[in-house]
């Protein structure tokens, strides 16, 4: 009988202690996202930026924030189709890239381009980042427009940026 109770013991111990550390995993997830800037809200302060409470106003400007990784394929794909995008054609816009993961990010700081080091991912996580690339549309009132997460074809960053250019 005692044989029984253990091997019952251990069987449902094996079964939910990895379940118990899943949904642990899963609330740190969501605790995490909950500090994202919403649509709609204005956009925090970002390092070098601002010592206020919100992005700078840029009247008449989108302003497209990216936070990636170093050594993200997916990430690099997505800020130079977003550089390109923003030499080339749509609205005017300045590109913001925080790179975790790095001291120097190789996005050089060109007026209409910049990057932050984020090199311990502070910067990232008090922003709720916990997929990249995670990237923010911004007015020119530093109102959120709207945010996604992921690599897109051009087409699809092309239909990201115009969803916020009636705002300005």
């Amino acid at each position: 009988m005692n044989r029984r109770r253990l091997a019952l013991v251990t069987v449902v111990v094996a079964v939910l202690a990895p379940l118990g550390g899943l949904l642990w995993i899963e609330s740190g997830i969501r605790a995490r996202q909950a500090q994202r800037p919403e649509v709609g809200t204005l956009f925090p302060a970002l390092p070098g930026f601002a010592d206020g409470e919100a992005l700078p106003a840029s009247p008449g400007r989108l302003r497209v924030v990216t936070f990636a990784r170093a050594g993200c394929g997916n990430c690099d794909r997505t800020i130079t189709t977003l550089r390109r995008m923003a030499r080339t054609e749509g609205p005017a816009l300045d590109l913001i890239a925080v790179v975790a993961g790095s001291d120097s990010p190789e996005l050089d700081g060109d007026g209409v381009h910049a990057a932050i080091a984020d090199p311990d991912g502070a910067v990232s996580r008090r922003f709720g980042v916990v997929h990249v690339p995670l990237v923010f549309l911004v007015d020119g009132k530093s109102r959120v427009l709207a945010v996604t997460t992921g690599e897109r074809p051009e087409t699809a960053w092309r239909s990201f940026l115009e969803s916020g250019s009636d705002a300005l």
